[in-house]
Order: C-alpha cells, then structure tokens, then sequence
C-alpha cells in the first residue's frame, strides 16, 4: 500500500469514529465508512489467510465455527460460507471488532444489541447435532485459510427472507443464498473475505481454545459465556444489527 493510501485511510477511519460517536445517519456512514481504500487499508492487501499464533487461531476458528452451526448450520453449504464471509468482512471494517470471536459475540451480553441472536436468545443451550458442529469447523478452516470460492463479496450484513429490517433498502443487496439474503454497504469493495489475524479475546464458557483443538462437542457450547468488556463497550452501527426483528 502506498503512503498515500495509508493517509487516506486513516484520515478516513478517524472521521468514520467520528460519525459513530455523535450517531451520524447509519447510511452516511455506510457510504462514507466503507470505501475500497478504507477496506484496503483494514484488510490484508496481499490476500494471504490467517497468520496469528496457533491460539489466536484456534479461538478465531471456534468462534466462527459457532456462528457457522448456530446462524446456519442447515443451510447449504454455500450459505453456511456466506455467513463465515460476513464475519471476516466485518472484521476488516472501522465500525466492528478487529477479531472473529470479538464480531460473532460483540452484544451478547445485552438484551438487545446483539449483532447475532444466536449469541443473545438462548439458542447455544440447545445441543446441534455432531455432524453440523463438525461441518461448521471444516467450514470455518477453509474459510480462515483462504481456501474458499467466494459466494457474497464485500458482505457485511444478512437477514432472514422471511423478515424486513428497515436498513436493508440503504444497503446493497448482493444475493440470495437458501433462507438468508446478503447485502453490502454503498460504495463497499466488491472483494474476497479475508482475515489477516488478530488478537482474539478469550471468551470463557466455551472451554479451553487455547489446548483443545479437537472439534467442538455438545459440552462446549451449553455453558454460560462471559464476554470481555472491551468487546461490550465497543461502539458500533447499532441499526446494521443482524438481530434486527420485523
């Protein structure tokens, strides 16, 4: 990336703050907050996948493989991938955690604000069938590998067909995959998730990511979970939620 670019972004990225914290209208700030240069900039301009330590990657791989079973897991494959897209684009965009396990579970801890129900209405303490939990992780592994056909670039939000959010017309809508229909914002890159790494939070409930990477089991995911703070009092585009009713 050139030095150019690099000012770019960051006097971007700054002002984005800015229109999230005096809660400028979120479709300003879809526009503005998610140019190419700006995603260029957050993303991993090489394209290459996961880089962190075996732990990082472990937890990354956890936490997606949990938004994979829990959002999607008896969708089709393609639309079970889409979500894990959406995961990594929002990782890589000014307005979410920098981490996988900090955007699945980011709210979680709220009544409302969550930004996956699957995280806030219960559902993690009713078991999945084995099978579902085992294809979310190879999901989730091809996906943190860059080992995957993209299906919805630039993807940050989803929602149910049977529901009507009332951002979906300010956004972009990229397609319909099974029972979910994906869109980006205005002005978003059409490009390829990636995740170029980070520091994931321990998100304690889920046992430990850090010496078990054997898949998940029925155990790991019925326990409490107990967010960070520093994931709960990140700001955020609270009308973008994925857990916005009709």
């Amino acid at each position: 990336m050139s030095l150019w670019h690099a000012i770019a972004a960051l006097g971007q990225m700054r002002f984005c703050v800015f229109l999230n914290r005096f809660k400028i209208a979120f479709f300003v700030s879809a526009l503005l907050c998610a140019s190419p240069v700006l995603a260029q900039a957050a993303g991993n301009e090489s394209g290459a996948a996961f880089t962190d330590s075996p732990d990082d990657l472990e937890r990354a791989t956890r936490c997606l493989s949990l938004a994979i079973a829990y959002e999607a897991g008896f969708e089709p494959v393609e639309g079970q991938q889409a979500v894990a897209e959406v995961i990594l684009n929002r990782t890589r965009h000014p307005a979410y955690p920098k981490s996988v396990c900090g955007v699945v579970f980011q709210g979680s801890s709220r009544k409302t604000g969550c930004q996956f129900t699957f995280t806030c209405d219960g559902a993690m303490k009713r078991a999945l069938p084995a099978n579902i939990l085992l294809n979310s992780r190879n999901i989730a592994n091809r996906v943190l590998a860059a080992n995957f056909t993209p299906h919805v670039g630039g993807a940050t939000h989803y929602h149910a067909d049977y529901v009507s959010p009332y951002w979906a017309p300010s956004l972009i809508r990229v397609g319909k995959i099974g029972a979910h229909i994906f869109y980006r914002a205005p002005g978003s890159a059409d490009q390829p998730a990636r995740y170029a790494g980070g520091n994931e939070p321990m998100i304690t409930g889920l046992g430990n990511w850090a010496t078990a990477p054997d898949p998940l089991t029925q155990n790991t995911i019925v326990k409490r979970v107990q967010i960070p703070q520093s994931i709960e009092k990140q700001e955020t585009f609270a009308p973008w939620g994925l857990s916005a009713r009709p």
